[in-house]
Formats: structure tokens, C-alpha cells, sequence
């Protein structure tokens, strides 16, 4: 849904039946400052977006197949630079932690943040106005600032187990 932002859609893959809605940005940042990046983003089939996401990459992003992001998250997988005092923050060169991975059919709730070189594995809930700044393994339910998990998935018993 119109309007969402981009700088450039050249790095951004979007798959079938995506729902991306009002108010995002998703970038795929080609250049900051005087740093060049080959970034991409992956956005799987049957994803949904909800409003004033943000989802921003330098490196590579990949968000699997049917995974649900509600209202006003941030995905990222760069911070901006802070070490020079002298400096404005706004001036200083974007670090690239490492990649953004999450997998199929996950469900991120509103104002998660995740935050770089996280993998948050298939089938895994993040709670509200969480922020990740760890992998999530698969089939587990993760809360708080930061993220930690408060249930998983037991194959052997066939029912979820608080942690």
C-alpha cells in the first residue's frame, strides 16, 4: 500500500502475495557517507508488512515465507557509528554487525526492534516492544528489553514448555 519509502528498490526482492502497508521504509542502503555497500533484502511469499515498519540494510536481510510483522517495527542489520566525541553521530560511518536472518513463519509483534546479526528461527513469536539483540532458536517464544525466551516447543512431548 502507497506510501512506503525506499531510496532504491534495486536490492529489495519482495515474493508473491506480500502485504506491505502505509507509512514504511524498507531500504536496501547502497551508500552512506563515503562507505559503498552491495546490500539485499528478501522478503519471502505471503509476508506481511504492517504500518511504519522500518527495515533497513547494508549487508544482507533475509525475511522467510509467511512471516507476520505488525505495526511500527525496526529491522536492522547497522548502527551508526558513535567513537569519535568530536564528531556529530549523524556523521560518523554506519557498522555492519552482520546479517538479519528470519526465518519462515514467524511473528514479530508491534515495536519489536531486531537488531543486527540476529536470526530469529522458524516458527518463533517475539513479544511486543521487544528488542532482540540475540538468535532466537526455532519454535520459541521471546519477551522483554532485551529479548529473552520465555517458552519453546518441545518435539518430544508435542507441547510448548515455559522456560
Amino acid at each position: 500500500m502507497p506510501p512506503f519509502h525506499s531510496n532504491d528498490v534495486s536490492g529489495l526482492f519482495i515474493g508473491e502475495d506480500c502485504s506491505i502497508w502505509t507509512g514504511g521504509w524498507i531500504d536496501a542502503v547502497k551508500s552512506y557517507g563515503t562507505a559503498v555497500f552491495d546490500s539485499r533484502i528478501e522478503i519471502g511469499d505471503r509476508t506481511y508488512i504492517g504500518r511504519n515498519c522500518h527495515i533497513i540494510a547494508c549487508d544482507k536481510m533475509k525475511i522467510g515465507k509467511e512471516v507476520v510483522i505488525a505495526d511500527g517495527v525496526y529491522i536492522t542489520d547497522n548502527l551508526h557509528g558513535y567513537e569519535n566525541p568530536n564528531a556529530p553521530i549523524l556523521y560518523e560511518p554506519l557498522v555492519v554487525r552482520g546479517p538479519v536472518v528470519i526465518d519462515d513463519q514467524a511473528w514479530l509483534g508491534e515495536r519489536v526492534c531486531v537488531m543486527p546479526g540476529v536470526t530469529i528461527g522458524r516458527h518463533s513469536v517475539i513479544g511486543s516492544n521487544s528488542v532482540v539483540t540475540k538468535d532466537i532458536p526455532p519454535y520459541s517464544v521471546a519477551v522483554g528489553a532485551p529479548a529473552r525466551i520465555i517458552k519453546q516447543y518441545d518435539v518430544k512431548s508435542g507441547k510448548w514448555e515455559k522456560c
